[in-house]
This record gives C-alpha cells, sequence and structure tokens, in this order.
C-alpha cells in the first residue's frame, strides 16, 4: 500500500529563503576566507581595529550558520526560521545604511531580504501540510 504525497504550501517561497540564506552564507565563508588571508592588511575599523583576522573568524562563524539555517529551511525547521528571520531583518537594517550611496545595490539587497522575511513567515511553518 502506497500513501499519496504530501505537499507542503509555498514549497517555493520556503525554496527560495532557504537558497538565499545558503548563498549569504557562503558569501559570508568566502569573506572570512579572504580576511584571514590578507590579516596583515591595514584597515581602519571602529571595532576590532587593524585586526581582520578577527572579522575573517566572525565571517566565517556567521557564514556557516547561514549555511545550516538555509539547509535546515527545507527541512521547515523551526530555529532555521527564526535564525533566517533575524538575518534578514538585519540584512534590511543595515543595507539601508548604504541606500545613499549605493542606491541600486543596496536597494535590490532590501527586497530580496524582505522577501526572505515573507517566505520565512507565511509559508515556513510545517502546518500547511496537505494530504
Amino acid at each position: 500500500m502506497t500513501t499519496p504525497a504530501t505537499t507542503h504550501r509555498g514549497g517555493g517561497w520556503v525554496a527560495f529563503a532557504g537558497i538565499l540564506l545558503m548563498l549569504a552564507g557562503l558569501r559570508n565563508l568566502l569573506d572570512g576566507i579572504w580576511a584571514l588571508d590578507r590579516e596583515d592588511t591595514p584597515v581602519d575599523t571602529v571595532i576590532f581595529d587593524d585586526n581582520l583576522a578577527v572579522w575573517g573568524w566572525f565571517y566565517i562563524v556567521v557564514g556557516v550558520i547561514l549555511v545550516a539555517a538555509g539547509i535546515a529551511v527545507f527541512n521547515r525547521s523551526a530555529w532555521a526560521r527564526m535564525v533566517g528571520i533575524v538575518a534578514a531583518s538585519l540584512a534590511v537594517i543595515f543595507n539601508s545604511f548604504w541606500i545613499f550611496a549605493y542606491p541600486i545595490a543596496a536597494g535590490v539587497s532590501i527586497l530580496l531580504a524582505v522577501l526572505v522575511i515573507y517566505a520565512l513567515a507565511v509559508y515556513g511553518e510545517g502546518e500547511g501540510v496537505e494530504a
């Protein structure tokens, strides 16, 4: 006896959010590896002045968390939804600071982050199961 296939409402939106989270995590991983490779480069930052190694490890840790959350979003994990929503919310806030310097890039980033928030808030729950 075979059971009917289970479909999830909003599966495309969840896949969209999961893929964007994984891409953001991979970008952070690459940024972290770049920073570790160039840790002797002088930089002017407010926090951890002249220490790219600290920033490199920070980006690597954030990247691993985002990739893991992106993978877990496909299983509709509750913790992954929360991590994704928080990460996308922070992306909206931080990209709004760049809106006057890079309006198109910041606008696109804000739009994508808002779409991730929508996808995870509306369709990310496991209750949307239909037989």
